[in-house]
């Protein structure tokens, strides 16, 4: 697969063509009918390749940005094949057709063992797809609804089948600067749009200060409706290019947009709850300060300059120091205390970059408690909810205080010689403005939590002083220059954010579970390896990718019967088809009770409308239950739920038991589908089987639900189309549908063959990666601390499963193999390359 290279112009062209006719196979079956999104695919493919004709190098830009978020299966229903797949199709067909076409050289190479990698990666995917897809079964379209299907291993395979076909495209175009051009910014835009969706979820479900809510985001991946980290291992993957961007921002602007972003994605990092992704991001800082304290090392030992290592541990001992006083100063004065400490330490490190008039020190002390005190004493005090709460005095004086020392000290250029030229006056003014912000600080704490809060504020305003000492070291810790205004105001972004997180009610229940949830891991991964057949086979190739799911269903330790959805069809008269329903089996576990498999379709529902849901149903095994219900729903997690009382009826005396009912329902919508439109909630209509310990089986067709001027608000409802339109979610038992472990994915589903050949190319893409980066190279870096991230969150979840995730991984390893092309000796001109189809 690796030796694209030797493929003729005509074969390559020929692909291109393949590959064009499979997209236009896969458009007309495609389910479009669903509003906004279908509109907005069928918009965005002939822009996309309208601009590959113009830029064919910009899919280095628009497939890392569109692979986390071009993700519609809750509107469509389409799951085994994707949006996604239809823009890689058309990305290879263009890109082939220009390959075949083209006489400039190769960009880039890889190296010998990089192929060999590859080779051996490849052959063992391929003996895990045809493990997981033999025997074959009937290709039709209830062959791709549900991940029992033997088809679910073409679905986990088509990654790295994508990974190897851009690969000759990757070679062409993907030399360093054109890496830097379009793939950077491609992964932040990708991130900037994931995390603004992240914001969006929690402000629209559990509120953005609600951090005692057990709700879990799953932002735009909807591979999480049965659990997993799709949303972790995409962050992990992409939080080091946010970084890379603030470390190489070359203006104002654009520091402060990559702060921004860096914000936005800590805060979606934040919120996920995910200690796998906590983890991910403390190592992946750990590999830059490792990285960092090494270059300092060898700075260090050189005979002349100064001494980084003695700054750098300096430094940290002060960070150490603040970190623990922002804790403790959170936990007595809360948000505001926390704010109001993060102010004054920020103003504390700009003022002590600038040459402060010391000798005027004890006058503007003087001047600024003067003032202070004078302000304090006339200040009304409000009482009750009369008063804003930053018209408060506390707070009004420290926002005053701090708009104060913005106006002296933020004109003019960010370095310490510039503020020379502002004169003592202005500086003395500035060390007023922080003596107040110190007294307010102190005042703030008071005020909200009286006395308990003076000594961590009395102790934050010390280390503020300390700070403004740096000037008279020689040489000061830092300087006010882009780079330390950029670590600096990503550490204040992490702090404001980490410290009432981890505070919170959920997060620290979280962590005091964190010994026992890794008890049920590792009973769950000692399940599924008693689940794998001993037998060499097995053993070295693996049971086939994509099979764990009917493993376990068919072969869990413990007998469970998870839920399960299929679409069936009844046999009818040779001369027509038969019928097609849906069939909803109950969970069946020993307890007694199980998780639900709801099955799912947004709808535009009004608030307080009446509707009738109307349906055909009929039942096997004891007392199952059918549950409807509309709820407000992103992916997991319903709320604000209107239940349909549905009840099942028994058949007729003397009617076959096989007979199908009518019901019809009305109900109001209640406050569903209220709000304005950029914070209404959606809303789904889910269905569900329920019964005991022993799983029963209901069947559903003729699904209805209509409004009061008889529109009808349900597409596929009679499901002649399968799954279009139809998506489902297993909420909070997501055992059943993942390994859990990346590592023991690859062990179990590919074998040792393919766990010992993907363990290899993980090494080769590191040590190439940590070379590069010790020879100064910050975005080889970034591509280590990601990768790193990205193993630590599959420690404990089966990331592969992902596709879209799993192929941004595997093209991220191919960047890291890269090797520049010799150049080649200059040749006779020859024609000119032709343009895409």
């Amino acid at each position: 697969m690796v030796a694209h290279a030797a493929l003729p112009g005509l074969a390559l062209r020929l692909l291109a063509l393949l590959a064009g006719a499979l997209c236009m196979l896969a458009l007309r079956h495609y389910p479009l009918g669903h509003g906004w999104p279908g509109l907005l695919f069928a918009a965005l493919l002939p822009a996309y390749f309208l601009l590959l004709c113009w830029r064919p190098a910009c899919w280095l830009f628009c497939l890392p940005a569109l692979l986390p978020v071009l993700d519609l299966a809750p509107w469509t229903g389409w799951f085994l094949f994707e949006e996604i797949d239809v823009l890689l199709l058309l990305t290879v067909a263009c890109g082939y057709w220009r390959l075949g076409g083209s006489a400039k050289p190769a960009a880039a190479r890889l190296a010998p063992a990089a192929r060999a990698c590859l080779l051996l990666c490849s052959l063992a995917w391929l003996a895990a797809l045809l493990r997981g897809v033999l025997p074959l079964v009937p290709l039709d379209v209830y062959a791709w609804d549900n991940y029992l299907s033997p088809y679910n291993s073409v679905r986990l395979g088509k990654a790295w089948a994508w990974s190897m076909l851009l690969l000759p495209m990757l070679l062409r175009d993907g030399d360093a600067s054109a890496l830097r051009r379009y793939a950077l910014p491609g992964m932040l835009g990708g991130l900037a749009t994931v995390s603004l969706i992240a914001l969006w979820e929690r402000a629209v479900f559990p509120g953005l200060m609600n951090l005692s809510s057990d709700y879990r985001i799953t932002a735009p991946f909807s591979a999480m409706h049965t659990g997993g980290a799709a949303l972790d291992g995409y962050l992990a993957l992409s939080l080091p290019f946010a970084g890379l961007w603030l470390a190489r921002a070359r203006s104002r602007w654009q520091a402060a947009l990559a702060m921004l972003l860096l914000a936005l994605a800590l805060h979606a990092a934040c919120s996920t709850f995910s200690r796998g992704l906590y983890a991910a991001v403390a190592a992946a800082m750990l590999l830059a300060l490792w990285q960092i304290l090494r270059t300092g090392h060898g700075a260090a030992r050189r005979p002349t300059g100064p001494r980084p290592m003695g700054k750098l541990l300096l430094s940290l001992l002060l960070a150490v120091l603040g970190t623990v006083l922002l804790v403790t100063m959170f936990s007595v004065a809360g948000y505001r205390g926390l704010l109001a400490a993060v102010v004054l330490l920020a103003a504390s490190f700009v003022l002590a970059a600038r040459p402060l008039p010391w000798r005027l020190a004890p006058a503007s002390l003087l001047c600024a408690l003067c003032l202070q005190g004078l302000l304090a004493s006339w200040w009304p005090e409000g009482t009750g909810q009369q008063a804003a709460g930053w018209l408060k005095g506390p707070y009004f004086l420290f926002l005053l205080a701090a708009a104060l020392l913005a106006t002296v000290l933020l004109p003019g250029p960010l370095r310490s010689g510039g503020a020379a030229s502002k004169g003592p006056a202005r500086l003395s003014l500035a060390m007023m403005a922080w003596t107040m912000l110190a007294c307010n600080l102190v005042w703030i704490g008071w005020h909200w939590a009286g006395p308990a809060a003076l000594p961590p504020a009395c102790l934050v305003v010390l280390l503020a002083m300390l700070m403004l000492c740096n000037g008279r070291l020689r040489p000061p810790l830092w300087q006010l220059d882009r780079a330390s205004l950029s670590m600096a105001g990503a550490a204040g972004i992490l702090l404001l954010l980490a410290i009432p997180v981890s505070a919170s009610y959920y997060a620290t229940e979280r962590f005091a579970t964190t010994a026992f949830d890794m008890q049920g891991r590792l009973r769950h991964w000692r399940q599924v390896l008693s689940m794998q057949p001993s037998d060499w086979g097995n053993q070295l190739f693996g049971m086939g990718m994509g099979s764990f799911p009917a493993t376990y269903y068919w072969h869990n330790p413990g007998r469970e019967v998870p839920a399960s959805i299929a679409y069936a069809e009844e046999g009818g008269a040779p001369d027509k088809a038969g019928n097609t329903f849906v069939r909803l089996a109950s969970p069946g576990y020993s307890a007694g009770y199980g998780e639900l498999l709801r099955l799912l379709q947004r709808l535009p529902v009004q608030p307080a409308t009446r509707y009738t849901l109307a349906l055909d149903a009929r039942r096997s095994g004891p007392m199952p239950v059918l549950l409807v219900r509309l709820c407000q729903r992103q992916l997991l997690y319903a709320q604000n739920c209107v239940n349909v009382p549905l009840r099942l009826r028994l058949p007729q005396p003397g009617a076959p038991a096989s007979v199908w009912l009518h019901y019809e329902v009305p109900f109001d919508s209640g406050w569903l589908g209220a709000g304005a439109w950029l914070l209404r909630p959606p809303v789904q209509l889910e269905l569900a089987a329920s019964g005991t310990a022993t799983s029963s089986l209901i069947e559903v067709d003729n699904l209805s639900l209509r409004a009061p001027d008889g529109e009808e608000l349900i597409l596929n409802g009679r499901f002649t189309q399968a799954n279009n339109y139809w998506f489902f979610s297993s909420d909070h038992h997501h055992l059943p549908w993942h390994i859990k472990s990346l590592p023991l994915q690859l062990l179990v589903e590919t074998g040792w063959c393919g766990a010992l050949s993907m363990l290899g190319l993980l090494a080769l893409a590191s040590l190439r990666l940590l070379r590069q980066a010790t020879r100064g190279d910050k975005g080889a870096l970034a591509c280590a601390a990601a990768l790193l991230g990205f193993l630590v969150v599959g420690l404990f979840d089966s990331l592969l499963d992902v596709p879209r995730i799993a192929l941004l991984c595997y093209l991220m390893l191919l960047c890291a193999l890269l090797q520049p092309s010799p150049p080649s000796p200059p040749s006779l001109p020859r024609p000119a390359e032709s343009a895409p189809p």
